[in-house]
């Protein structure tokens, strides 16, 4: 099992790509809510799938 140090150090390091991403990326500077909206509906039918599934490794995509 993870530490709360390790998983802490890990959410930090994930800001920092956010950030970085924000900053650099032209695809990124381009989204909106709107824009982003079908994205995350359909990750989060991904996501409710795999959870019924049991399949771990697909969660942890």
């Amino acid at each position: 099992m993870h530490t709360r140090a390790t998983k802490l150090a890990a959410f930090g390091r994930l800001l920092d790509i956010l950030d970085e991403l924000r900053e650099k990326c032209p695809w990124d500077k381009e989204q909106t809510n709107e824009s982003l909206r079908p994205l995350t509906i359909e990750e989060t039918y991904e996501l409710s799938e795999a959870l019924l599934a049991d399949n771990k490794a697909e969660i942890s995509k």
